[in-house]
């Protein structure tokens, strides 16, 4: 796939290739390097200082003392003690890191940059990037499985923080006509609301969402007006974005602002096991996870696991006990697992409040301070009002603290709300925590 209706984007800064370089040491999850980053200075020196150990037939002793150093520094980082098969476990990874790393060519961080973004066809965003979905953060709970170094993609990167709190649909690839359905119209309600919809591109329910998500026309339009917005994640680098069948289904995501994304190098191939931890960035990514249609063993009841443990609200759709399509779904229902989905026209429910899409840019945020319908609130309203929803013991969400803000007499939008809360964690004022926005420390 060509990159041509991909917006321009600025060439990748060092920290950020360094991640692409320590994303292709470890080809794939890995909560050792996740620990050892922690411990570092920075992903330059860390990626430097394994590039160096990768050149030498054997890892000089005071290399491998200092990258023992950052491994249990950020064990401790992150409230872990550093048990001796916790180390033994490291210098295991360590040694298939350094293998790795033998194999990457060029050294200079214009090769490298040039190779990781395939010639300037993808991009690469990292955490400290304006467009990173700060969602994943939070499968740093899970000390088994770590967030993603930083993320590859095509199309749109500001698509992934349009809205803070996307919806993910997800089900079986052999799904039939009443599982596409509901998908595709559950997707379609989400988009009009202004609501990113988040999937894993494959055939049957997963194209569904995305299609209507892609045909979503706000209520009252009487025509069709910009298209909702839509991000597929994939279990392998965007070399080998697939099935073929869908091919015409991403470029369209492309060309309306959607994204094709991947936490692995360009090359990755999909192989099965990746599947299941693609899953967890798509509940990470979501505020809410529907289950459309899933057999009793399908991979989006792996999703569904993720999305439970990262309590994320999970949903799944009913359906007749005489078919085994259903089975998944039924079962995440009966024991409790999962939210029934009783209507078709239920977003109001599993979703927040509707919203225009977010605009993260100086002009977007400047533009929505002066909409005439209350006026965007500033700063110390806002942290009073986060304030207010931790005294209470409430998740600081945005719709708490629009609700909050009213009981002061200020009358804000709700896109007022979410432009200035993205303003403030893009200063770093605030961040958002699993259970909703928390004023930042010093």
């Amino acid at each position: 796939m060509n990159a041509e209706q991909s917006p321009p984007m600025p060439a990748p800064d060092a920290e950020t290739v360094s991640r692409a370089v320590l994303t292709a040491a470890i080809n794939g999850a890995d909560a050792l390097m996740f620990a050892t980053l922690k411990g570092s200075d920075s992903a330059e020196a860390l990626a430097a200082t394994l590039m160096s150990a990768a050149r030498h037939e054997t890892m000089p002793a005071a290399t491998r003392k200092a990258l023992d150093g950052c491994f249990a520094t950020g064990l401790s980082r992150l409230g872990r003690k550093v048990q001796p098969e916790a180390m033994r476990a490291f210098h295991t990874a360590l040694n298939g890191w350094i293998r790795r790393l033998h194999t990457l060519p060029g050294s200079s961080m214009d090769e490298l940059a040039e190779r990781m973004t395939d010639g300037g066809g993808m991009w690469i965003i990292a955490p400290h990037s304006p467009y990173w979905p700060h969602q994943l953060d939070d499968l740093v709970t899970r000390k088994d499985w770590a967030p993603p170094l930083c993320l590859w993609g095509l199309g749109d990167p500001e698509s992934l923080v349009r809205c803070d709190s996307p919806l993910a649909i997800v089900g079986s690839r052999a799904a039939d006509d009443y599982g596409c359905t509901v998908a595709q119209e559950l997707a379609a309600q989400a988009a009009a609301d202004g609501h990113l919809v988040v999937s894993g591109g494959a055939m049957g329910i997963d194209a569904a969402a995305h299609l209507g998500a892609l045909a979503a026309v706000p209520p009252g339009s009487g025509a069709t007006i910009p298209p909702g917005r839509t991000v597929a994640v994939f279990a392998g680098g965007l070399h080998h974005i697939g099935p073929q069948r869908n091919r015409r289904l991403f470029e369209r995501m492309r060309r309306q602002g959607g994204a094709l994304i991947s936490e692995l190098c360009p090359d990755v191939i999909p192989e099965s096991h990746r599947f299941l931890l693609r899953n967890r960035l798509i509940a990470a990514l979501a505020s809410s996870v529907v289950v459309a249609q899933a057999r009793p063993r399908s991979g989006a009841l792996n999703t569904a696991r993720w999305a439970s443990d990262l309590n994320r609200q999970l949903y799944a759709v009913p359906g007749p006990i005489t078919s085994p399509r259903n089975a998944g779904c039924n079962s995440l229902i009966h024991t409790g697992m999962a939210m029934i989905i009783s209507s078709m026209r239920c977003i109001d429910e599993i979703c927040h409040t509707a919203h225009p899409p977010i605009d993260c840019t100086a002009d977007g945020i400047a533009s929505q301070d002066a909409a005439p319908d209350g006026g965007t609130p500033s700063t110390q309203p806002i942290l009073d009002a986060i304030a207010a929803c931790r005294r209470r013991h409430s998740p600081a969400t945005a719709d708490l603290i629009l609700a909050e803000l009213q009981t002061t007499g200020m009358s804000p939008g709700v896109e007022q709300v979410l432009a200035e809360l993205a303003r403030l964690e893009l200063e770093g004022v605030i961040v958002r925590e699993r259970t909703g926005y928390a004023v930042a420390d010093g």
